[in-house]
């Protein structure tokens, strides 16, 4: 099979199509999937540069090549003992967690608890925009903040960093959900977030959002101290003061702690870290969120998408053989909604 692979942690022109790679071995709880569209995700920039190194090459056979990738859309092609819903030709959808079953690639084998069935109202690029940033929101609220939808019913939110994939997903959901939505952009996108449902849209470049808004319920900050010195200060700010409230990040020193010190010392010092951030901004809750596969939340995704409730809002639309400049294009950190990859050579 064909798949973009590294060979090296390293920059955009670390890629390589290699065409001769075996197909890939299938498990007993797994679908082999031909796949015809995936996507970019920061995450995805971030492991390129060897990010995560001290989790993710455990999970690997072999530490390189190196196939990245995580949301993907196509059709089913074999499947393993175990799996009994899915069978051959069905189209499907998801997001895989593991770094050994990249979607930079023609195939992919991938757990049957991280796949479903795509909806027939999109493309297969437009269902490859979904997943990962969906999910990514679902596991922020559901598992790490504890929270339940009707928990945020009225709720006020207020999201740092809406114009990106995971922003105008998390809009649409927080909407129907029924909170009342605030978040920043640049000014070309303020009218794509208005139109998502956010009711207060702040242009970073003219305001500072801590001088606008007060008395919020939950801050999802998708930018952090790379984009906001001291960010969770300032948007702590602008939080109720009370244990009812949250603030969740997505940007924390988790994964680079444990890169920097290894897994047995770097473990016990980031949750010393967590602890102390989370002192320091008692009563409210702080949460540091991580990517976790979920089942039930990809289910929901697929009926949300079926009733057109979420939306994929795509930015661009890239080859495999250009993944180089797909990874340049999210790095500008200046889209509108997500980079998607159509896996076809």
């Amino acid at each position: 099979m064909y798949a973009v692979v590294i060979k090296d942690y390293g920059d955009e022109s670390s890629f390589e199509i290699d065409e001769t790679l075996p197909l890939p071995e299938l498990k007993s709880n797994q679908v082999l999937v031909k796949i015809t569209a995936s996507s970019v995700n920061p995450i995805d920039l971030m492991k390129r540069q060897g990010y995560g190194r001290s989790i993710f090459e455990k999970q690997r056979r072999k530490i390189f090549p190196w196939i990245l990738g995580s949301d993907f859309s196509g059709h089913v092609i074999n499947v393993g003992q175990k799996v009994t819903r899915f069978k051959e030709g069905d189209e499907v959808w998801g997001c895989t967690s593991k770094a050994s079953s990249g979607t930079y690639a023609e195939y992919a084998a991938i757990d049957q608890e991280e796949v479903s069935i795509k909806p027939k109202n999109l493309t297969f690029e437009e269902a490859a925009s979904l997943p990962y940033v969906f999910l990514t929101t679902w596991s922020a609220i559901i598992r790490w903040a504890g929270l339940r939808p009707q928990d945020l019913n009225g709720q006020k939110i207020f999201i740092q960093g809406g114009a990106g994939g995971v922003g105008t997903a998390a809009i649409q959901l927080f909407k129907y959900w029924g909170c009342e939505v605030s978040a920043t952009c640049s000014a070309k996108n303020v009218n794509l977030l208005q139109s998502l449902g956010a009711t207060k849209v702040i242009n970073y470049h003219n305001e500072a959002f801590q001088d606008i808004l007060e008395d919020q319920d939950l801050v999802y900050d998708l930018l952090g101290d790379s984009v906001l010195e001291d960010s969770i200060v300032a948007c702590c700010e602008v939080l109720k003061n009370n244990s009812s409230s949250h603030y969740i990040s997505l940007t924390h020193p988790l994964i680079n702690t444990l890169d920097d010190k290894g897994l047995l010392f770097g473990a016990p010092h980031a949750f010393f870290l967590r602890q102390k951030i989370k002192s320091a901004h008692r009563p409210i809750n702080v949460h540091w969120s991580i990517y976790r596969p979920s089942l039930s939340g990809l289910q929901e995704l697929t009926h949300l998408s079926e009733e057109e409730i979420i939306k994929p809002i795509i930015d661009s639309i890239y080859p495999l053989s250009d993944i180089s400049q797909a990874h340049k294009k999210v790095a500008t950190g200046h889209g509108s909604g997500k980079v998607v990859i159509n896996n076809i050579l």
